[in-house]
């Protein structure tokens, strides 16, 4: 198959841990980001930083069919409110969309958000920039709990 036929057949994507047999599954990303946004959610300190950082935010992932809408929570014992639908009534600031095998790489750290977004493979819509700042470095704690996370539980989606 040439390298035209590969890009056009759907769900396929270059670099390790992205193989058919390890295709992350709407299931999987569900709940590996109900996971660690619950322990976020529950770290003192963590929890608050993310909260500060997170004007509503809402990541897409079309191929999955899978939303996932992120802003600081009201309650006073939580930090974060989310939920995975699509009809949200959270107006985000922040809004990204990537396929779930680029989203797997970025929250393991093996791919840089400014190149995936450079290359088109995240692409963003911001309503306040200040949003789009704080975000990528306020989000370091939940790139390395998704990254141990799948290391411990997801090992066929852990990228070297």
């Amino acid at each position: 198959m040439g390298s035209m036929a590969q890009t056009k057949t759907k769900h396929s994507t270059s670099g390790p841990g992205s193989g058919s047999d390890d295709r992350l599954t709407k299931k999987e990303l569900k709940q590996i980001l109900n996971t660690v946004l619950r322990e976020i959610d529950r770290d003192p300190d963590e929890g608050p930083r993310l909260s500060a950082a997170a004007a509503p935010l809402r990541i897409e992932f079309p191929d999955v069919r899978l939303v996932l809408n992120v802003a600081a929570a009201d309650k006073g014992s939580h930090c974060l409110d989310w939920d995975f639908s699509a009809r949200s009534t959270m107006k985000p600031k922040l809004r990204l969309t990537m396929d779930s095998a680029v989203a797997n790489r970025v929250f393991q750290g093996r791919e840089n958000p400014a190149i995936a977004i450079a290359r088109g493979r995240l692409r963003t819509r911001v309503e306040d920039a200040g949003a789009a700042l704080r975000f990528f470095p306020a989000a370091k704690p939940l790139f390395s709990r998704y990254r141990e996370l799948v290391s411990q539980k997801y090992p066929h989606l852990a990228l070297d």
